[in-house]
Protein backbone atom coordinates (compact mmCIF):
# COMPACT_ATOMS: atom_id res chain seq x y z
CA UNK A 1 0.00 0.00 0.00
CA UNK A 2 2.83 2.40 0.86
CA UNK A 3 4.42 1.92 -2.58
CA UNK A 4 1.32 3.34 -4.31
CA UNK A 5 0.73 6.10 -1.77
CA UNK A 6 0.96 9.69 -3.05
CA UNK A 7 1.39 12.31 -0.29
CA UNK A 8 -0.51 15.58 -0.75
CA UNK A 9 1.87 18.23 -2.19
CA UNK A 10 0.19 21.20 -0.50
CA UNK A 11 3.44 22.83 0.67
CA UNK A 12 5.00 22.59 -2.82
CA UNK A 13 1.92 24.23 -4.34
CA UNK A 14 2.00 26.93 -1.66
CA UNK A 15 5.57 28.00 -2.46
CA UNK A 16 4.59 30.61 -5.11
CA UNK A 17 2.15 32.10 -2.61
CA UNK A 18 4.91 32.25 -0.01
CA UNK A 19 7.07 34.31 -2.34
CA UNK A 20 4.21 36.66 -3.22
CA UNK A 21 3.74 37.38 0.48
CA UNK A 22 7.50 37.82 0.92
CA UNK A 23 7.45 40.36 -1.90
CA UNK A 24 4.60 42.24 -0.22
CA UNK A 25 6.51 42.25 3.07
CA UNK A 26 9.62 43.62 1.35
CA UNK A 27 7.51 46.33 -0.31
CA UNK A 28 5.87 47.20 3.02
CA UNK A 29 9.26 47.51 4.68
CA UNK A 30 10.48 49.84 1.92
CA UNK A 31 7.30 51.92 2.13
CA UNK A 32 7.62 52.32 5.91
CA UNK A 33 11.40 52.73 5.70
CA UNK A 34 11.99 49.64 7.86
CA UNK A 35 14.74 47.14 7.09
CA UNK A 36 12.90 43.86 7.43
CA UNK A 37 15.33 41.91 5.23
CA UNK A 38 19.05 41.51 4.57
CA UNK A 39 19.98 39.81 1.31
CA UNK A 40 22.78 37.69 2.78
CA UNK A 41 20.64 36.46 5.67
CA UNK A 42 17.69 35.71 3.38
CA UNK A 43 19.85 33.64 1.01
CA UNK A 44 21.14 31.68 4.02
CA UNK A 45 17.60 31.09 5.28
CA UNK A 46 16.28 29.97 1.91
CA UNK A 47 19.32 27.73 1.42
CA UNK A 48 18.40 25.73 4.52
CA UNK A 49 14.78 25.61 3.31
CA UNK A 50 15.80 24.15 -0.05
CA UNK A 51 18.04 21.58 1.63
CA UNK A 52 15.23 20.70 4.03
CA UNK A 53 12.91 19.87 1.13
CA UNK A 54 15.53 17.87 -0.79
CA UNK A 55 17.05 15.97 2.13
CA UNK A 56 13.55 15.34 3.43
CA UNK A 57 12.81 13.24 0.34
CA UNK A 58 15.09 10.53 1.75
CA UNK A 59 13.73 10.63 5.31
CA UNK A 60 9.95 10.78 5.02
CA UNK A 61 9.67 7.11 4.14
CA UNK A 62 10.75 6.02 7.62
CA UNK A 63 8.06 7.95 9.48
CA UNK A 64 5.43 7.26 6.84
CA UNK A 65 6.11 3.52 6.97
CA UNK A 66 5.79 3.55 10.77
CA UNK A 67 2.54 5.55 10.61
CA UNK A 68 1.09 3.16 8.00
CA UNK A 69 2.06 0.09 10.00
CA UNK A 70 0.55 1.37 13.27
CA UNK A 71 -2.56 2.64 11.46
CA UNK A 72 -3.15 -0.66 9.65
CA UNK A 73 -2.58 -2.92 12.67
CA UNK A 74 -3.69 -0.84 15.65
CA UNK A 75 -5.85 2.06 14.39
CA UNK A 76 -9.00 2.25 16.51
CA UNK A 77 -11.45 4.30 14.43
CA UNK A 78 -10.23 3.81 10.84
CA UNK A 79 -13.72 3.46 9.42
CA UNK A 80 -14.82 6.80 10.87
CA UNK A 81 -11.69 9.00 10.54
CA UNK A 82 -11.55 9.03 6.74
CA UNK A 83 -10.73 11.74 4.24
CA UNK A 84 -14.41 12.03 3.26
CA UNK A 85 -15.46 12.90 6.83
CA UNK A 86 -15.38 16.70 7.50
CA UNK A 87 -15.35 16.08 11.27
CA UNK A 88 -12.25 13.89 10.86
CA UNK A 89 -10.47 16.82 9.17
CA UNK A 90 -11.30 19.12 12.08
CA UNK A 91 -10.32 16.58 14.73
CA UNK A 92 -7.08 15.72 12.95
CA UNK A 93 -6.14 19.39 12.54
CA UNK A 94 -6.69 20.10 16.25
CA UNK A 95 -5.06 16.92 17.58
CA UNK A 96 -2.14 17.23 15.19
CA UNK A 97 -1.50 20.71 16.54
CA UNK A 98 -1.51 19.27 20.06
CA UNK A 99 1.07 16.68 18.95
CA UNK A 100 3.02 19.49 17.29
CA UNK A 101 2.97 21.50 20.53
CA UNK A 102 4.68 18.69 22.45
CA UNK A 103 7.07 17.94 19.60
CA UNK A 104 7.99 21.62 19.39
CA UNK A 105 8.22 22.08 23.15
CA UNK A 106 10.49 19.07 23.64
CA UNK A 107 12.60 20.31 20.73
CA UNK A 108 13.44 23.23 23.01
CA UNK A 109 13.76 21.24 26.22
CA UNK A 110 15.75 18.16 25.13
CA UNK A 111 19.23 18.62 23.67
CA UNK A 112 18.98 15.86 21.07
CA UNK A 113 15.74 17.25 19.65
CA UNK A 114 17.05 20.83 19.88
CA UNK A 115 19.95 19.76 17.65
CA UNK A 116 17.45 19.20 14.84
CA UNK A 117 15.41 22.32 15.53
CA UNK A 118 18.04 24.95 16.39
CA UNK A 119 18.59 25.72 12.70
CA UNK A 120 15.14 27.32 12.53
CA UNK A 121 16.20 29.84 15.18
CA UNK A 122 19.64 30.80 13.85
CA UNK A 123 18.50 33.81 11.85
CA UNK A 124 19.01 37.15 13.58
CA UNK A 125 16.21 38.66 11.50
CA UNK A 126 12.49 37.96 11.78
CA UNK A 127 10.54 37.90 8.54
CA UNK A 128 8.58 35.52 6.32
CA UNK A 129 11.75 34.04 4.84
CA UNK A 130 12.73 32.82 8.32
CA UNK A 131 9.64 30.57 8.23
CA UNK A 132 11.30 28.63 5.40
CA UNK A 133 14.50 28.11 7.40
CA UNK A 134 14.01 24.46 8.36
CA UNK A 135 16.02 21.41 9.35
CA UNK A 136 17.24 18.88 6.84
CA UNK A 137 17.81 16.21 9.51
CA UNK A 138 15.10 16.57 12.17
CA UNK A 139 12.54 14.63 10.14
CA UNK A 140 14.33 11.41 11.03
CA UNK A 141 12.76 11.36 14.53
CA UNK A 142 9.96 13.96 14.54
CA UNK A 143 7.37 11.39 13.35
CA UNK A 144 7.50 9.73 16.80
CA UNK A 145 5.35 12.51 18.27
CA UNK A 146 2.51 11.79 15.83
CA UNK A 147 2.14 8.08 16.62
CA UNK A 148 -1.03 8.82 18.69
CA UNK A 149 -2.79 9.95 15.49
CA UNK A 150 -2.06 6.56 13.90
CA UNK A 151 -3.28 4.74 17.00
CA UNK A 152 -6.53 6.73 16.98
CA UNK A 153 -6.95 5.72 13.34
CA UNK A 154 -6.62 8.89 11.24
CA UNK A 155 -6.16 8.10 7.56
CA UNK A 156 -2.47 8.59 6.57
CA UNK A 157 -3.41 10.95 3.71
CA UNK A 158 -5.48 13.01 6.16
CA UNK A 159 -2.58 13.06 8.63
CA UNK A 160 -0.15 14.33 5.98
CA UNK A 161 -2.64 16.83 4.56
CA UNK A 162 -3.46 18.47 7.91
CA UNK A 163 0.23 18.42 8.80
CA UNK A 164 1.00 20.46 5.71
CA UNK A 165 -1.88 22.84 6.46
CA UNK A 166 -0.33 23.31 9.91
CA UNK A 167 3.01 24.21 8.31
CA UNK A 168 1.38 26.57 5.81
CA UNK A 169 -0.42 28.38 8.64
CA UNK A 170 2.83 28.84 10.52
CA UNK A 171 4.39 30.65 7.57
CA UNK A 172 2.52 33.91 8.05
CA UNK A 173 3.25 34.31 11.78
CA UNK A 174 6.93 34.91 11.02
CA UNK A 175 6.65 38.66 10.53
CA UNK A 176 7.19 41.96 12.31
CA UNK A 177 4.77 43.69 9.93
CA UNK A 178 1.62 42.51 11.76
CA UNK A 179 0.74 43.80 15.21
CA UNK A 180 -1.87 42.68 17.73
CA UNK A 181 -4.90 40.93 16.17
CA UNK A 182 -7.40 41.61 18.92
CA UNK A 183 -8.48 39.86 22.11
CA UNK A 184 -10.24 36.80 20.64
CA UNK A 185 -7.61 35.93 18.01
CA UNK A 186 -4.73 36.54 20.41
CA UNK A 187 -6.35 34.29 23.01
CA UNK A 188 -7.02 31.32 20.71
CA UNK A 189 -4.55 31.42 17.82
CA UNK A 190 -0.80 31.50 17.52
CA UNK A 191 -0.24 34.99 16.09
CA UNK A 192 2.80 36.94 14.85
CA UNK A 193 3.03 38.60 18.26
CA UNK A 194 3.13 35.23 20.04
CA UNK A 195 5.64 33.75 17.63
CA UNK A 196 7.96 36.76 17.81
CA UNK A 197 8.26 35.94 21.49
CA UNK A 198 9.05 32.33 20.61
CA UNK A 199 11.98 33.35 18.37
CA UNK A 200 13.38 35.94 20.78
CA UNK A 201 16.47 35.41 22.97
CA UNK A 202 15.42 37.89 25.64
CA UNK A 203 15.68 35.87 28.89
CA UNK A 204 11.98 36.27 29.73
CA UNK A 205 11.01 34.93 26.30
CA UNK A 206 13.15 31.76 26.19
CA UNK A 207 11.18 28.55 25.47
CA UNK A 208 7.73 30.15 25.28
CA UNK A 209 4.77 29.98 22.87
CA UNK A 210 5.26 26.62 21.13
CA UNK A 211 1.81 26.26 19.55
CA UNK A 212 1.56 25.89 15.77
CA UNK A 213 -2.00 27.04 15.01
CA UNK A 214 -3.43 27.36 18.53
CA UNK A 215 -1.86 29.23 21.44
CA UNK A 216 -4.36 27.53 23.77
CA UNK A 217 -1.90 24.70 24.40
CA UNK A 218 0.65 27.14 25.82
CA UNK A 219 -2.01 28.66 28.05
CA UNK A 220 -3.06 25.19 29.22
CA UNK A 221 0.47 23.84 29.88
CA UNK A 222 2.14 26.92 31.32
CA UNK A 223 4.41 28.05 28.49
CA UNK A 224 2.54 31.18 27.38
CA UNK A 225 4.22 34.60 27.35
CA UNK A 226 2.74 37.82 26.01
CA UNK A 227 4.95 40.14 23.93
CA UNK A 228 6.05 42.96 26.22
CA UNK A 229 9.58 44.20 25.46
CA UNK A 230 11.17 44.48 22.00
CA UNK A 231 12.48 41.15 20.77
CA UNK A 232 16.08 40.29 19.87
CA UNK A 233 16.31 37.31 17.51
CA UNK A 234 18.71 34.43 16.96
CA UNK A 235 20.15 31.88 19.37
CA UNK A 236 21.73 32.46 22.77
CA UNK A 237 24.96 31.10 21.30
CA UNK A 238 25.12 32.73 17.82
CA UNK A 239 25.98 30.49 14.87
CA UNK A 240 27.88 33.21 12.96
CA UNK A 241 27.84 31.21 9.75
CA UNK A 242 25.69 31.05 6.63
CA UNK A 243 26.83 27.52 5.72
CA UNK A 244 23.56 25.53 5.43
CA UNK A 245 25.20 22.13 5.95
CA UNK A 246 27.13 23.27 9.03
CA UNK A 247 23.91 24.79 10.39
CA UNK A 248 22.26 21.36 10.14
CA UNK A 249 24.89 19.28 11.90
CA UNK A 250 26.88 21.61 14.19
CA UNK A 251 24.83 21.08 17.36
CA UNK A 252 24.82 17.30 16.95
CA UNK A 253 28.62 17.47 16.73
CA UNK A 254 28.82 19.71 19.79
CA UNK A 255 26.74 17.21 21.78
CA UNK A 256 28.95 14.31 20.68
CA UNK A 257 32.06 16.22 21.73
CA UNK A 258 30.53 17.21 25.08
CA UNK A 259 29.41 13.64 25.72
CA UNK A 260 32.90 12.33 24.91
CA UNK A 261 34.45 14.73 27.45
CA UNK A 262 31.85 14.05 30.18
CA UNK A 263 32.88 11.77 33.05
CA UNK A 264 30.72 8.73 33.74
CA UNK A 265 28.21 6.92 31.56
CA UNK A 266 25.25 8.72 33.16
CA UNK A 267 26.63 12.17 32.33
CA UNK A 268 27.43 11.05 28.78
CA UNK A 269 23.77 10.08 28.28
CA UNK A 270 22.39 13.14 30.08
CA UNK A 271 24.20 15.41 27.62
CA UNK A 272 21.66 14.36 24.98
CA UNK A 273 18.59 14.36 27.25
CA UNK A 274 19.01 17.54 29.31
CA UNK A 275 17.85 20.99 28.12
CA UNK A 276 20.17 23.20 26.04
CA UNK A 277 22.74 25.02 28.14
CA UNK A 278 23.21 22.16 30.63
CA UNK A 279 26.75 21.06 31.48
CA UNK A 280 27.87 17.99 33.50
CA UNK A 281 29.88 18.03 36.70
CA UNK A 282 33.63 18.23 36.11
CA UNK A 283 36.73 18.60 38.28
CA UNK A 284 34.68 18.85 41.45
CA UNK A 285 32.34 21.49 40.02
CA UNK A 286 28.64 20.56 40.11
CA UNK A 287 26.52 20.28 36.99
CA UNK A 288 24.34 23.22 36.05
CA UNK A 289 23.16 25.56 33.33
CA UNK A 290 24.95 28.33 31.50
CA UNK A 291 23.41 31.74 32.24
CA UNK A 292 21.19 33.38 29.61
CA UNK A 293 22.65 36.85 28.98
CA UNK A 294 20.54 39.98 28.86
CA UNK A 295 20.21 41.44 25.37
CA UNK A 296 19.18 44.76 23.89
CA UNK A 297 18.12 45.63 20.33
CA UNK A 298 20.37 48.71 20.51
CA UNK A 299 23.57 46.87 21.42
CA UNK A 300 23.07 43.50 19.73
CA UNK A 301 25.51 43.01 16.80
CA UNK A 302 24.27 40.86 13.93
CA UNK A 303 26.39 38.62 11.74
CA UNK A 304 26.47 40.60 8.50
CA UNK A 305 29.15 39.76 5.87
CA UNK A 306 29.31 42.43 3.17
CA UNK A 307 30.70 41.05 -0.12
CA UNK A 308 31.65 43.19 -3.09
CA UNK A 309 29.08 44.12 -5.73
CA UNK A 310 30.59 41.55 -8.15
CA UNK A 311 30.32 38.71 -5.64
CA UNK A 312 26.86 39.82 -4.58
CA UNK A 313 25.50 39.85 -8.14
CA UNK A 314 27.12 36.50 -8.98
CA UNK A 315 25.89 34.68 -5.87
CA UNK A 316 22.41 36.20 -6.07
CA UNK A 317 21.97 35.21 -9.72
CA UNK A 318 23.14 31.67 -9.04
CA UNK A 319 20.98 31.37 -5.95
CA UNK A 320 17.85 32.36 -7.87
CA UNK A 321 18.72 29.79 -10.52
CA UNK A 322 19.24 27.02 -7.96
CA UNK A 323 15.99 27.99 -6.25
CA UNK A 324 13.99 27.77 -9.48
CA UNK A 325 15.62 24.48 -10.48
CA UNK A 326 14.84 23.01 -7.07
CA UNK A 327 11.20 24.09 -7.25
CA UNK A 328 10.82 22.55 -10.72
CA UNK A 329 12.51 19.37 -9.49
CA UNK A 330 10.08 19.05 -6.57
CA UNK A 331 7.11 19.58 -8.89
CA UNK A 332 8.23 16.74 -11.18
CA UNK A 333 9.92 14.53 -8.60
CA UNK A 334 8.01 11.44 -9.75
CA UNK A 335 9.79 11.57 -13.12
CA UNK A 336 13.24 11.06 -11.55
CA UNK A 337 14.67 7.76 -10.36
CA UNK A 338 16.36 7.44 -6.96
CA UNK A 339 19.93 7.94 -8.22
CA UNK A 340 18.90 11.07 -10.13
CA UNK A 341 17.29 12.44 -6.98
CA UNK A 342 20.47 11.80 -4.99
CA UNK A 343 22.72 13.42 -7.61
CA UNK A 344 20.51 16.47 -7.96
CA UNK A 345 20.22 16.91 -4.18
CA UNK A 346 24.02 16.59 -3.86
CA UNK A 347 24.66 19.21 -6.56
CA UNK A 348 22.15 21.64 -5.06
CA UNK A 349 23.65 21.15 -1.59
CA UNK A 350 27.15 21.77 -2.97
CA UNK A 351 25.88 24.85 -4.81
CA UNK A 352 24.28 26.36 -1.72
CA UNK A 353 27.36 25.76 0.43
CA UNK A 354 29.51 27.37 -2.26
CA UNK A 355 27.22 30.38 -2.73
CA UNK A 356 27.11 31.12 0.99
CA UNK A 357 30.87 30.56 1.34
CA UNK A 358 31.50 33.24 -1.29
CA UNK A 359 29.10 35.61 0.45
CA UNK A 360 31.08 35.08 3.66
CA UNK A 361 34.44 35.44 1.90
CA UNK A 362 35.68 31.97 2.89
CA UNK A 363 39.15 31.14 1.53
CA UNK A 364 37.93 27.76 0.23
CA UNK A 365 34.84 29.16 -1.46
CA UNK A 366 36.51 29.67 -4.84
CA UNK A 367 37.81 26.10 -5.08
CA UNK A 368 34.41 24.71 -4.12
CA UNK A 369 32.74 26.89 -6.75
CA UNK A 370 35.01 25.51 -9.48
CA UNK A 371 34.22 21.96 -8.35
CA UNK A 372 30.47 22.46 -8.42
CA UNK A 373 30.56 24.15 -11.87
CA UNK A 374 32.47 21.14 -13.22
CA UNK A 375 30.02 18.75 -11.54
CA UNK A 376 27.14 20.71 -13.06
CA UNK A 377 28.65 20.23 -16.52
CA UNK A 378 28.95 16.46 -15.91
CA UNK A 379 25.37 16.20 -14.63
CA UNK A 380 24.05 17.93 -17.75
CA UNK A 381 25.35 14.95 -19.69
CA UNK A 382 24.08 12.42 -17.17
CA UNK A 383 20.51 13.71 -17.28
CA UNK A 384 20.50 13.41 -21.10
CA UNK A 385 18.69 16.66 -21.82
CA UNK A 386 19.30 16.54 -25.59
CA UNK A 387 21.99 18.36 -27.58
CA UNK A 388 20.12 21.69 -27.68
CA UNK A 389 19.56 21.80 -23.92
CA UNK A 390 23.07 20.48 -23.32
CA UNK A 391 24.58 23.20 -25.54
CA UNK A 392 22.58 25.95 -23.83
CA UNK A 393 23.49 24.57 -20.41
CA UNK A 394 27.18 24.38 -21.37
CA UNK A 395 27.19 28.00 -22.60
CA UNK A 396 25.50 29.09 -19.39
CA UNK A 397 28.10 27.31 -17.25
CA UNK A 398 30.94 28.83 -19.29
CA UNK A 399 29.48 32.32 -18.87
CA UNK A 400 29.09 31.61 -15.15
CA UNK A 401 32.73 30.53 -15.01
CA UNK A 402 33.85 33.77 -16.67
CA UNK A 403 31.77 35.83 -14.24
CA UNK A 404 33.14 33.77 -11.36
CA UNK A 405 36.69 34.50 -12.54
CA UNK A 406 35.93 38.21 -12.38
CA UNK A 407 34.79 37.87 -8.76
CA UNK A 408 38.22 36.49 -7.85
CA UNK A 409 39.88 39.85 -8.48
CA UNK A 410 41.00 40.86 -4.95
CA UNK A 411 39.81 44.40 -5.61
CA UNK A 412 36.33 43.11 -6.46
CA UNK A 413 35.90 40.18 -4.08
CA UNK A 414 36.72 41.87 -0.80
CA UNK A 415 34.31 40.85 1.95
CA UNK A 416 33.90 42.84 5.12
CA UNK A 417 32.06 42.01 8.29
CA UNK A 418 30.05 45.02 9.28
CA UNK A 419 28.45 45.39 12.68
CA UNK A 420 24.76 46.08 12.38
CA UNK A 421 22.47 46.98 15.21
Amino acid sequence: MLENFTPPPFVTYAIPGFFILIGLEVALGAWKNRQLYRLNDSIADLSTGIISQLWGLFQKGVGLFAFFYIYEHFGLFKDFLTVSNPLAWLLCLVLQDLCYYWSHRLSHEVNFFWAGHVIHHHSEEYNLVVALRQTGLGGIVSWIFYVPLALIGFDPWLYLATGQLNLIYQFWVHTKAVGNLGTIAEYILSTPSHHRVHHAINPKYIDRNHGGIFILWDRMFGTFQVEEEECVYGTVKPLRSFNPVYANYHYYWELIQQSFRAKGILNKIKVFLMPPGWFPSENGKPSGFLPIPEVSPKSFVKYDPNPSAEVRSYTTAWFVGVLLLSFAFLLFIAKFDFLSQVLFAAWVTLSLVSINAMIEGKSWGGSLEIARLILGFVLLGYFGLGWVSYSIGTMFLLMAGIHFYRTQDPKRANVKLQPQN
